[in-house]
């Protein structure tokens, strides 16, 4: 049956199709059972290997997205050689200090202030203990934010003292 037209109750819309026309003209093939169910587990398994790959793609999504706002969070900051000490031994290294927003403004090394956004020469041991201090801003930073630093860990809601738990603090 032909789509009918709002404007003239009766007459097909302009343009039209009926369905046998969409479908190919041809009336319906009728199929045996088997070749039913050969069509079923055909579309069975298709459906199958689309779901696999909606799968992957959605835990590409996901990686993606996570390393998006890691990116967003931290930054490429990485250490350069810079030569050695005048002992001929020791390494040194330039750094440059990029604290997260809630680390401060310096660190602070046996009260030598290292100042957010400026470029030091550090021995390998004090380059170390400064990426540490860094890294521990970050982390404090995505705590604070509710970045779960273990996504495992269950939260607890524990109430001290004695009696009946109040209703407020049941889940």
């Amino acid at each position: 049956m032909a789509a009918r037209n709002s404007q003239e109750p009766g007459k097909p819309a302009p343009g039209s199709a009926d369905a046998d026309e969409l479908l190919g003209g041809a009336a319906p093939v009728e199929e045996s059972r088997e070749d039913l169910l050969e069509r079923i587990k055909a579309l069975e398994a298709e459906n199958a290997k689309l779901g696999a790959a909606k799968d992957i793609a959605e835990e590409e999504s996901a990686r993606l997205s996570a390393q998006a706002q890691s990116a967003l969070m931290t930054s490429g900051v990485v250490e350069r050689f810079a030569g050695k000490a005048e002992d001929g031994e020791t390494d040194l290294w330039w750094y440059r200090i990029d604290l997260a927003p809630c680390g401060g403004e310096h660190l602070k090394i046996n009260g030598t202030p290292y100042l957010h956004g400026h470029t030091y020469k550090f021995d390998t041991d004090t380059l170390r203990s400064i990426k540490e201090m860094v890294a521990r801003t970050w982390v404090h930073e995505n705590d604070i934010n509710g970045h779960a630093f273990n996504p495992y860990r269950q939260a607890q809601n524990k109430v001290l003292g004695g009696g009946p738990v109040p209703a407020w603090a049941r889940s």
